[in-house]
């Protein structure tokens, strides 16, 4: 990972909207409208988070949905369980609990 990844995901964990759709999708998978319909999130918000949560590897697409119309939806949910930031001896880091167990410690640089 680069020296950059850490404070994205930092700054992602701390952003409203993405901890909103982290919150909602951690025991479900949902899709973009429902979340944006949900949470108040103004949908192409909500799509720009998903995608960003997505390629930080915070959030996954678990499967797709029709919708009434015929329409094929994406399905998401958090990968993360738990986040911390610690500062240890004049550094930070983020501390990641994945939901399977496996955690993940980053300096943040």
């Amino acid at each position: 990972m680069n020296d950059g990844y850490a404070w994205e995901v930092l700054r992602h964990i701390s952003d409203p909207y993405s901890i909103r759709i982290l919150r909602a999708t951690l025991h479900r998978a949902l899709d973009a409208i429902t979340l944006s319909n949900t949470l108040g999130i103004p949908i192409a918000v909500c799509y720009r988070r998903i995608r960003e949560l997505e390629k930080l590897g915070l959030i996954e697409e678990t499967g797709k949905r029709l919708t009434q119309k015929g329409k094929w939806i994406k399905l998401y949910k958090a990968r993360i369980k738990n986040a911390t930031v610690v500062m240890k001896e004049g550094k930070l880091y983020l501390k990641i609990t994945f939901r399977w167990g496996k955690e993940e410690e980053l300096e943040v640089e």
